[in-house]
């Protein structure tokens, strides 16, 4: 069973929704976003390539992957 998100025009997921996408799931998002943004530099990028500990903190604040992309990316400041 899956769990209605709501988003907005931008794409973000609610923080209740964040919080219950699984850790596994959430990286995986990431990871597809990471690609995506860094085309060309990032394309190969696996799992094991990221470093997970610095992105923990991201998901246990209930950042959505495209929230947390931002913010390592700097791009909400």
């Amino acid at each position: 069973m899956s769990m209605p998100t709501s988003t907005g025009g931008d794409g973000r997921r609610s923080t209740i929704a964040t919080t219950l996408l699984g850790w596994h799931q959430w990286q995986l998002e990431v990871l597809g976003l990471l690609r995506n943004e860094l085309r060309g530099i990032l394309d190969n990028i696996r799992l094991d390539d990221v470093d997970w500990l610095s992105w923990q903190a991201y998901y246990h604040e209930g950042r959505s992957p495209r929230r947390a992309v931002d913010r390592a990316l700097e791009r909400d400041l």
